[in-house]
């Protein structure tokens, strides 16, 4: 091995001096050398680019304004509008093609913005780079934009939605790294042990809480959960909520980093930073249970959801981009995390009845997502409280919160009972533990 490597650097050694002597200096070969490559990089990018023209729209810290997309790349695209933007800022995209036929929700962050001539009214192009975006949401957009070239109906009934913030806390939210760690439960509740002290409730906190009950015992009462927790739900039904439940807990974090350019506050910003960085994890950790249970990851990054589940995800999306701050964080922090919980705890009873049912087997990082959501989601709500009687200072407001709470739960009670419900073992021999 170590000849092999000597005899490689002598190789490039010899490769470089002879360059030298052909062509000038070391320096002048580096240049030369580099600047083949980039040329090559950037030919194959724009090889690999589809014209993609379809109406964009920016939301801007609560203002809107308009453009029209240039080309899409596996990796991102150009936009075309009258709105200058930061480099590095960071973004939330929601693809619509064909009206309400398919969503594609994709983070990204501007890499250049140029002005398209001197004029007082020049455009702008932007230039924006997705950010961990998976294989199937790449697949959606490719095969998107091929459908888009050849059917003009669909492009003409397609857009792009684009939340913009140029909080600088936002944009360290946007840019943690996509890469999932394997983290034991009691690290991932390091960082939320901070903040101030809780406050009492006022009496419409109450009332909301009175709100959300019934929808909330609803769940924890669905047949899902109460089967789960006895061990008897079919591993068809299982396996089916753990793949169809994916994609709205991998999209989970980028609604909550979509909230920390609506704080005034470092108490609110801190958490929803805190929570970001610890949510991130949890998409791996959902991988884990599943294989532990027989799914394959690419299963669980090519499903598609059916409507009645994908409607969760589109709901989260719709408040968190546009909804004030105390309603986001209400339908996504204080509702969402706060049943998930109950949630856990129930799972937890019956997950080791499944050891060796049909050859499953259950490693200890299995019950990592189910450990880490029974520990810590008690804080986790308490805090998002403290944001919600912060912000909502008007019963208008109030009333809002109210209702998008107890929204958030009835859209996850009909994703829990659509699993249910649509993924029965078929035919009289099914039993518990069916397959």
């Amino acid at each position: 091995m170590r000849r092999t490597m000597q005899k490689v650097k002598g190789e490039q050694a010899a490769f470089v001096s002879h360059a030298t002597r052909e062509h000038g200096s070391k320096e002048t070969v580096r240049k030369k050398l580099v600047s083949a490559y980039t040329k090559a990089a950037r030919d194959r990018r724009s090889q690999e680019r589809w014209t993609l023209k379809i109406p964009a729209r920016f939301r801007i810290q609560g203002k809107e304004a308009s453009g029209i997309t240039h080309d899409l790349s596996p990796t991102g695209l150009r936009v075309i509008s009258d709105t200058k933007l930061s480099l590095a800022t960071p973004l939330a995209m929601q693809f619509r093609f064909g009206g309400e036929t398919c969503y594609a929700q994709v983070a990204g962050q501007v890499v250049f913005c140029r002005k398209l001539g001197n004029d007082a009214h020049a455009k702008y192009e932007i230039g924006i780079k997705f950010s961990a975006i998976r294989e199937w949401e790449q697949r959606i957009l490719n095969s998107a934009a091929q459908v888009l070239k050849e059917d003009s109906l669909t492009r003409d009934n397609s857009f792009l939605t684009i939340q913009v913030s140029e909080d600088n806390l936002a944009r360290e939210a946007a840019n943690l790294s996509a890469e999932a760690v394997e983290v034991h439960p009691d690290e991932s509740c390091r960082g939320f042990k901070r903040g101030g002290k809780l406050t009492p409730h006022p009496a419409w906190i109450l009332e909301l809480r009175q709100n959300m009950e019934p929808t909330w015992n609803a769940i924890l009462n669905s047949k899902l959960i109460q089967e789960v927790s006895a061990g008897t739900l079919s591993l068809r039904q299982i396996r089916a909520w753990l793949l169809q439940l994916y994609p709205f807990i991998e999209t989970f974090p980028k609604w909550i980093a979509l909230n920390i350019s609506k704080t005034q506050d470092p108490m609110s910003r801190g958490f929803l930073i805190d929570n970001v960085r610890v949510e991130k994890r949890h998409a791996e950790q959902w991988v884990y249970m599943a294989e532990g249970f027989g799914v394959k990851r690419d299963d669980l990054y090519t499903v598609k959801p059916l409507p009645e589940v994908d409607a969760l995800t589109h709901w989260l999306w719709s408040i968190n981009t546009q909804g004030t701050l105390a309603e986001a964080v209400a339908a996504t922090n204080y509702a969402i995390e706060g049943i998930t919980k109950d949630i856990a705890i129930l799972i937890l009873k019956g997950l080791p009845l499944y050891e060796g049912v049909h050859g499953i087997h259950l490693e200890r990082k299995a019950y990592w997502w189910l450990e880490t959501h029974a520990k810590y989601d008690d804080l986790h709500p308490q805090q998002a409280l403290e944001i919600i009687k912060l912000y909502a200072t008007s019963k208008e407001l109030q009333n809002k919160v109210t209702f998008v709470t107890r929204r958030s739960l009835e859209y996850l009670l009909m994703a829990f009972e659509t699993c249910y419900t649509q993924f029965q073992p078929q035919g009289s021999a099914a039993v518990a533990h069916g397959v």
